[in-house]
């Protein structure tokens, strides 16, 4: 049986439209990149609004994006949406996220690094329903830069499908993220 994750996602993955081209491939409105999906396709399990205890970021330099991208490091907390995944999904969704090709990522159990690589950390967050929490994100000390609004767009959705949120709420809480002020 091919163990459950929650893949926390606080980017442009917390807009489902987004994530699932991680899973069935494509290219995200806006971006230059085409991902190949997941080697399973299928939806997650089940997906619900959370909060992580991480701080939410804005750094880094995107080829896709064409900007700095989101990213979470300690001391904060930042809005998720939990997505409840095969091991073999979120390992998938990790190399796609490192432009590595479905299949050629393994997940321990562990916080892990992949090489050096823009989202080649991969932090445990503990668990929920006796399932682990992961994400995937960059180095703490990565330098800050401003995203571009394309892929703003796709966090301002996420946060208004997954938390309700309205777009002065959703204004509020990403203004406050260091790299987009």
């Amino acid at each position: 049986m091919n163990q459950l994750v929650w893949y926390a996602a606080y980017g442009s993955n917390l807009s489902r439209v987004r994530f699932d081209i991680y899973l069935r491939g494509g290219t995200p409105d806006g971006a230059t990149h085409h991902y190949p999906g997941c080697r399973d396709p299928s939806a997650p399990v089940e997906d619900r609004p959370d909060e992580i205890d991480m701080q939410l970021a804005f750094g880094g330099t995107s080829t896709t994006w064409g900007g700095g991208v989101a990213f979470v490091r300690p001391g904060g907390v930042a809005k998720a949406r939990l997505y409840l995944l095969t091991r073999e999904q979120f390992a998938d969704v990790v190399a796609q996220e490192n432009w590595l090709e479905p299949g050629s990522v393994e997940i321990d159990d562990a916080t892990m690094t992949i090489g050096h690589h823009m989202y080649g950390v991969v932090p445990h967050l503990g668990s929920l329903d006796g399932h682990p929490i992961r994400t995937i994100t960059q180095d703490s000390e990565t330098l800050l830069a401003a995203p571009t609004p394309a892929y703003v767009a796709y966090i301002a959705e996420g946060l208004r499908e997954s938390h309700g949120m309205a777009p002065v709420e959703i204004d509020a809480y990403l203004h406050q993220a260091p790299g987009l002020r």
